[in-house]
């Protein structure tokens, strides 16, 4: 009798590990899966560092510029308009004195939709919104930042002037986009994903 016992254990037991096994295959399976999904939640991020001057502050050719992107777009230029100059630019002053030091974080998050610069100030934007020559604000601010970060000089205002314009549209060529020249989600989201430091 013990030893129909122990041989109908043996055999529960075997099958138990089987079935175990099975389970075990199927949940590394189902990570597997959600391993994907946790590589789209990725926050892509980077930092700049330049100075911010005001439009009345800033050194001639930075003020040239801006005054330009303005009427570009029909608006005049105001003593207060904030220009940020990373410091990698050559449009540096000798003297920075009169303008504020910064350091930008710049994050990328895909799941969110966001975009969000940590700095002298707080922004967050949507990657659903559009932009396109004509606007200002913090959204064209934050697509500026990001293409100058991937090596296309624009000047960071947030002016949608001309440059800016150029800018976006060889951005879009390079990479397949449809080239408009117009900011929607698929540029938003080629612009995060490329501004990630491991990819540069």
């Amino acid at each position: 009798m013990l030893k129909k016992s122990r041989k109908t254990l043996t055999i529960m037991c075997c099958l138990m590990l089987t079935f175990t096994s099975v389970a075990f295959a199927d949940t590394s399976k189902e990570e597997g899966g959600s391993n994907k999904a946790i590589s789209e939640k990725k926050i892509y991020s980077f930092n700049i560092s330049g100075y911010v001057y005001t439009y009345e502050n800033a050194p001639q050719e930075i003020r040239d510029e801006h005054k330009q992107n303005c009427e570009d777009i029909n608006i005049e230029p105001k003593p207060d308009d904030e220009i940020f100059v990373p410091e990698s630019a050559n449009l540096m002053n000798d003297d920075n004195s009169k303008g504020v030091y910064i350091n930008y974080t710049v994050s990328y998050n895909i799941d969110a939709k966001t975009i969000t610069i940590i700095g002298n100030e707080y922004l967050t934007i949507s990657t659903t919104k559009v932009i396109r020559k004509g606007d200002t604000g913090k959204e064209v601010k934050a697509a500026q930042i990001m293409l100058y970060k991937l090596g296309y000089g624009t000047s960071t205002d947030g002016i949608f002037g001309s440059n800016t314009y150029n800018a976006v549209v060889s951005f879009q060529k390079k990479y397949g986009l449809s080239a408009d020249g117009i900011i929607g989600s698929a540029t938003w989201d080629k612009l995060g994903r490329l501004t990630d430091p491991t990819l540069s």
